[in-house]
């Protein structure tokens, strides 16, 4: 397809796409220099896109892991959007002083840890409204964020927990508590209390013809406790998890 953008996302620290079916993708990037999760809308993105949230980024790395998926960019019927990520938040967010472009950002994360978001769009360009928090547990992990539709006006929220966290610039070690899975509607409220699968069922998200939810995933418990050196666990077998409307 033609189009695209040259500049707007700088180093790009993760992205996701809706297909749309008559005019320019959708868009989200986290970038490291303007600091936070930017709404990038058409063949031309503005350089200063909508703000979703400020987070603290770097080349490397960004305050907020967002998967490079479309499964995580859901479409509501009436045209609005939802996205789900890993937030640490932003105690503080100014213009950073050394950039000479004036568009640069530093951001203070508010927490050590991330913690699960939810945030919503009007249409396709425009923020609505500050994210929601689904956690706010200062010594809890949260990784491997997914959202997805859920019947007709719900959503389908999953992330792995990781309980003692210890946390140095962003990078959490700690034990690995499970998969938790959580409905709520498209205000981000709570349908459901969170179903906790102990196995990591982190893979993205496909919804099959009947709304049913399907995840293809090592079975394979992670090893949270120290930073990956050069071995983890493995397996020979690919896996199915599937929860069905």
């Amino acid at each position: 397809m033609s189009g695209g953008w040259g500049w707007g996302c700088s180093h790009n620290e993760g992205i996701a796409l809706y297909p749309e079916a008559s005019r320019p993708f959708t868009s989200l990037c986290f970038d490291d220099w303007r600091s936070g999760l930017f709404v990038s809308t058409g063949i031309g993105a503005p350089d200063e896109a909508p703000v979703v949230q400020r987070e603290q980024c770097w080349a490397g790395y960004c305050g907020g892991t967002f998967p490079g998926n479309a499964g995580d960019l859901v479409k509501s019927s009436s045209g609005r959007y939802a996205t789900a990520f890993a937030s640490r938040g932003a105690a503080s967010a100014v213009k950073n002083s050394a950039d000479s472009s004036g568009r640069g950002w530093s951001v203070t994360a508010r927490t050590a840890t991330h913690q699960v978001a939810v945030a919503f769009l009007k249409d396709g360009s425009t923020p609505a409204g500050k994210p929601v928090l689904l956690t706010d547990q200062p010594g809890t992990d949260h990784v491997n964020v997914h959202i997805a539709p859920y019947g007709k006006d719900r959503l389908l929220v999953s992330w792995e927990s990781i309980t003692g966290a210890s946390c140095k610039d962003g990078t959490c070690t700690g034990q690995f508590s499970g998969t938790h899975l959580r409905v709520i509607d498209w205000s981000g409220n709570t349908v459901t209390a969170d179903q906790v699968v102990n196995a990591r069922i982190a893979g993205d998200i496909a919804v099959l013809p009947d709304g049913s939810l399907v995840w293809a995933f090592a079975r394979a418990t992670p090893d949270y406790s120290r930073p990956m050196g050069g071995s983890s666990p493995t397996t020979t077998t690919l896996s199915i998890a599937r929860l069905s409307r």
